[in-house]
């Protein structure tokens, strides 16, 4: 004990005598301080500094925390390794009579005349921390905490919302001589700047910390406008950057209904089906157990604010018992609103599960600068959403009007065609009509006149047996009539008339047949006879100058619509005809091929091909694509209205479910080429203007015409 008061006033005089040791102590101090801006690096320099040139027993370094109450134990340097460490957080309570002067940032001096209180410090924060369930039995310090007889506190400004005390503790009492007193005090303003300077470094590195990572988050946005690639890579940087254990957001669904008050409007919809986290091990996941209706979360949707939660079963809003937090063992929570312009889009939860937490401002401003960077995203996300759905949404309008559109113009084509071929039919069955009538008449009276003519030619023969010498005048009657050649000559005349007649009334029944009026609908004709009789209708136009190649194959009767088939045999033969009269070719062949293709299996259907062939100069490439389009035609101007074609095609493919393709190269000809099923879709039905039935395989024999 003399020993070392001895020293002590050996120490005080060589300060007294020479301040310049004094000052250069300082400054050497005050340079290792210096050389770190880290802050604890800062805070250990100087409590080690101190404790080996004053030689103390154990020299320490705490903070006293307003906002919480808690003197938080930062660094220590203890003389002995026997000597207990109290590294940590403790209530302010724990310091008894020092309690007041910590907080209010004095100097204490206690020269070792009595412990620190009158109770002693160990035995009261033994009997604090038994009371706090928030501690576990780990942290619980030893009863001699701070058991040192001598102790000298000294405040240093630092932190905002924090004090911080430079503690010198000796075990045996200590006379602090007023020199160590400013020595230390002259330590402590250079501690302050040091860990201005530290805590300048530290914020600029917490800045760089939120901009790179909120510009991850920027870049990320921009890469992908995928909200879960979005939030999956935030939480899992802020994870890591804050050292939480758990890191949670939850996607909400805002909507406005009109079942709620006109005051509660906006509802949110919370489900675990938009819920993303990352944990750090030795943890396991928590969102089976995550309630989206927690109390915490209603708070959050309510009042649209950060929820700060060091210690969790402090707060009143979570009960005790609470199952969430238990399973998930979170012990601090810090929640904040994802949001922009008053719209709710998420919820981040960061929770430490290890120990109690006290959120710092750092840790607050980078969750809330993380938060407002998912609002942009989350919002830009869902713009590009909406966006992407309208522009889907405007392409289907689009496509649909543009179905419209050439629905209304192939209607049109149809309707034009029909009127076209119903004028036509009515016009062919009217003058088929009047026609059929006078011939009728004449094929009906030739039989009589035939009699008539060979009565009287056996009355002129009868009149020259009998009176085999004519009187002069009768006989050059007789010389001027030929009477011998007309004999000879009038059955001919009259088997030509019958022969004319034969053939007209034949080219009358075949324009009733082709204009198929008042027939049924739908009904089972010969395609083979089908195509004669088209042949016959354009005799007259490749007579002489074009050569019809048949290659018939015995195909069934066909279930259709006959008037139709009709038009479509007409249009191509027409089209042929045309192209090889447009032809310098001498040899001009149209070939028609029919072949029934039976199905192969049960699921399909037989089907008839039919295919119409020329010689001619074939199709302009260019053009092929557009030669079924309405209205588009390659004719001069009033030769052609570009309708066959488009009739034809909707004839075959929409009205019969079948197929029309078009092969052709230039110089080699063009061949159109004709699939429709046997079998038609619809059901067979007759007209309710007529009862004929499906005409049968002789009559269609009959309808083939022969040729001239």
């Amino acid at each position: 004990m003399f020993s070392n008061l001895y020293h002590a006033f050996q120490l005080i005089q060589a300060w007294i005598k020479y301040p310049p040791r004094q000052a250069a102590l300082t400054q050497k101090i005050v340079d290792r301080i210096r050389n770190s801006l880290e802050l604890q690096v800062v805070v250990q320099t100087a409590v080690d500094e101190i404790a080996a040139l004053l030689r103390l027993d154990c020299c320490s370094f705490f903070w006293y925390w307003e906002e919480r109450g808690q003197v938080e134990i930062v660094c220590e340097r203890r003389q002995h390794e026997h000597q207990p460490s109290y590294l940590g957080e403790y209530p302010l309570e724990c310091f008894g009579t020092m309690a007041r002067a910590i907080a209010e940032g004095k100097r204490i001096v206690n020269r070792g005349t009595a412990h620190l209180t009158p109770t002693g410090l160990g035995w009261r924060i033994q009997q604090l921390l038994q009371k706090s369930s928030a501690n576990p039995p780990s942290l619980i310090p030893n009863p001699s905490l701070w058991d040192y007889k001598a102790s000298l506190l000294i405040p240093v400004t630092g932190k905002e919302n924090g004090i911080g005390f430079i503690a010198c503790l000796c075990e045996q009492p200590r006379f602090w001589a007023t020199p160590e007193i400013q020595f230390l005090e002259s330590i402590a303003e250079s501690l302050e700047i040091g860990i201005r300077q530290a805590q300048l470094y530290e914020q600029t590195q917490n800045q760089a910390i939120r901009e790179q990572l909120v510009n991850h988050i920027t870049s990320q946005t921009r890469q992908s406008f995928d909200p879960q690639t979005i939030l999956t890579e935030a939480i899992s940087h802020l994870c890591s950057a804050l050292e939480v254990d758990r890191c949670l957001v939850h996607l909400v669904e805002d909507y406005q209904t009109s079942d709620l008050p006109a005051a509660n409007s906006e509802a949110v919809i919370l489900n675990h089906n938009h819920l993303y986290e990352v944990y750090r091990q030795p943890f396991t996941p928590c969102k089976d157990t995550f309630n989206p209706h927690g109390s915490i979360t209603q708070w959050i949707i309510q009042h649209r604010r950060a929820v700060v939660i060091p210690d969790v079963t402090q707060d009143e809003r979570i009960d005790a018992n609470n199952e969430e937090y238990q399973s998930a063992q979170i012990k601090s929570s810090l929640v904040v609103p994802v949001q922009a312009h008053d719209k709710l889009y998420a919820i981040l939860y960061l929770n430490q599960c290890a120990y109690i937490r006290y959120w710092s401002k750092h840790d607050q401003e980078l969750a809330q600068a993380v938060a407002d960077q998912l609002a942009i995203s989350l919002q830009q996300a869902y713009l590009y959403t909406r966006t992407q759905q309208q522009a889907a949404h405007n392409a289907m309008q689009a496509q649909k009007l543009a179905e419209m559109i050439e629905e209304l113009r192939l209607t049109q084509v149809q309707l034009i065609q029909s009127e076209k071929m119903s004028s036509l039919g009515r016009m062919v069955a009217g003058v088929a009509h009047e026609i059929n009538n006078p011939i009728s008449f004449i094929y009906g009276n030739i039989p009589y006149l035939e009699n008539y003519v060979n009565d009287l030619l056996r009355l002129v023969q009868a009149y020259q047996t009998e009176y085999p010498n004519p009187s002069p005048t009768l006989k050059n009657i007789l010389e001027e009539m030929e009477i011998e050649f007309l004999s000879k000559d009038l059955p001919k005349i009259l088997q030509s008339m019958q022969s004319g007649t034969q053939r007209i009334q034949e080219i009358v029944q075949l324009l009733q047949r082709f204009s198929r009026h008042n027939e049924a609908s739908v009904k089972l004709i010969d395609i083979n006879a089908a195509l004669e009789n088209t042949l016959l209708i354009l005799h007259n136009q490749c007579i002489n100058t074009i050569t019809i190649e048949r290659h018939y194959d015995n195909l069934p009767h066909v279930e259709c619509y006959p008037k139709p088939i009709n038009q479509v045999f007409l249009n191509l033969l027409t089209n042929a005809i045309e192209a090889l009269n447009r032809s310098p070719n001498s040899d001009k062949m149209i070939t028609l091929r029919t072949q029934w293709q039976p199905s192969i299996h049960s699921a399909d259907e037989d089907r008839v091909q039919i295919s119409i062939a020329d010689n001619g100069a074939g199709i302009n490439p260019d053009i092929i694509s557009s030669i079924f389009e309405p209205f588009f035609t390659t004719k001069a101007v009033g030769e052609g209205r570009g309708l066959g074609l488009t009739v034809s095609y909707q004839t075959i493919v929409n009205q019969h479910q079948g197929q029309l393709d078009v092969r052709s190269q230039p110089g080699q000809g063009t061949e159109f080429v004709l699939q429709i099923p046997v079998r038609h879709h619809h059901v067979l039905k007759s007209s309710p203007s007529s009862s004929q039935s499906p005409t049968p395989a002789s009559d269609l024999s009959r309808e083939v015409a022969k040729p001239s």
